[in-house]
C-alpha cells in the first residue's frame, strides 16, 4: 500500500502519460490540407472632389494654374503631402472698356496717383474685378524692376499691372511711412483685353499712325542698338511711355513712378 506522499507524485507520472499517448496519436493523424483561398475582386473607388474655376482671360506669357485634388473626406497623416503647386490666376475675366478708367499722366482716371494704396486698390477692383495676381508688400527690387521706396506691392489684372510703393514722388506724397498707388503697366504680361485708352482714344494695339494723329507732340523714338522704336505722349496729368512691337502697333504703356528696368 502506498504511502499519502507517494500518492501525487503518481498521480503526476500518469498526467504524463496521458499526454504523451495524445502526442503520438496527433503524429500519427493525417496531414491537414491548406486551401488557398482569393478574396473577391472589388474595384477602387476614388472620389475626387469637384473643383471649380472661375473664368479667366488670357493668360500672355504666364504659365497656367494647377489644380489640387484629393479624395473626398480623406484623412491625411503628417507624412503624407498632397499633390499641390503654386496657383497663380486667380481672377475673373475682363469687362472691356470699364467705366471711368482712363490711361493719364496721372492715374487711371478713377483712382490718381499719390492715393492712399487701400483705398486705390478697393476702387480699382470695383472697376477691374478680381485680380489674377497680388505680390502683397515685398523688396522693391524684384522682377519688376528696381522701383524707389522701401517697399513695393504689385497687383494685376489681366494686361493691367497697378504699382504701390512709399517713394517720394511728384505726386504729393513725401510722407515715407504711407503706401500709396504710385505707377501702371499695360501690355506686359499680354494684351489688354479690358481696352483701356486714353482720353483721346489711344491704348495698346493702336498704331503708330492712329498714335500721331491723337497726339501732334508726340515723341517718337526710332529702334536703336537692339531697343524696340517707343513713343513719348503728353497728356493733361503728365507723360506716357509706350514701346511699338514690330508690327507698328503699341505693345505696352506706362505711366507714373518708373522702376529702373534692364
Amino acid at each position: 500500500m502506498r504511502s499519502a506522499a507517494q500518492r501525487p507524485r503518481l498521480r503526476s507520472f500518469a498526467g504524463l502519460a496521458v499526454s504523451s499517448a495524445l502526442l503520438a496519436g496527433a503524429c500519427t493523424s493525417p496531414p491537414i490540407r491548406v486551401t488557398a483561398t482569393t478574396a473577391p475582386a472589388t474595384p477602387l473607388l476614388l472620389d475626387v472632389t469637384q473643383t471649380t474655376l472661375t473664368p479667366e482671360a488670357p493668360r500672355g506669357d504666364r504659365p497656367p494654374a494647377s489644380l489640387v485634388t484629393a479624395p473626398q473626406g480623406a484623412n491625411r497623416n503628417a507624412g503624407e503631402s498632397a499633390a499641390t503647386t503654386e496657383v497663380e490666376r486667380l481672377g475673373a475675366a475682363a469687362v472691356p472698356n470699364p467705366r471711368g478708367v482712363v490711361l493719364d499722366g496721372d492715374g487711371l482716371g478713377i483712382v490718381g496717383f499719390g492715393a492712399p494704396a487701400e483705398p486705390a486698390l478697393s476702387t480699382l477692383i470695383e472697376a477691374l474685378g478680381q485680380p489674377v495676381a497680388d505680390t502683397g508688400w515685398i523688396d522693391p527690387f524684384s522682377i519688376y524692376g528696381d522701383c524707389p521706396g522701401s517697399r513695393l506691392r504689385v497687383v494685376e489684372w489681366p494686361g493691367v499691372l497697378a504699382f504701390f510703393g512709399d517713394p517720394e514722388d511728384r505726386y504729393l506724397h513725401r510722407d515715407p511711412a504711407a503706401e500709396h498707388f504710385m505707377s501702371w503697366r499695360l501690355g506686359t504680361f499680354g494684351p489688354d483685353p479690358y481696352m483701356l485708352r486714353t482720353a483721346a482714344g489711344i491704348g495698346v494695339g493702336s498704331t503708330r499712325d492712329e498714335v500721331a494723329t491723337a497726339y501732334a507732340a508726340a515723341t517718337f523714338v526710332p529702334s536703336s542698338a537692339g531697343a524696340p522704336p517707343s513713343v513719348v505722349l503728353e497728356t493733361a496729368g503728365g507723360e506716357l511711355d509706350g514701346i511699338f512691337d514690330s508690327a507698328g502697333r503699341l505693345r505696352t504703356l506706362t505711366s507714373g513712378t518708373r522702376c529702373a528696368t534692364r
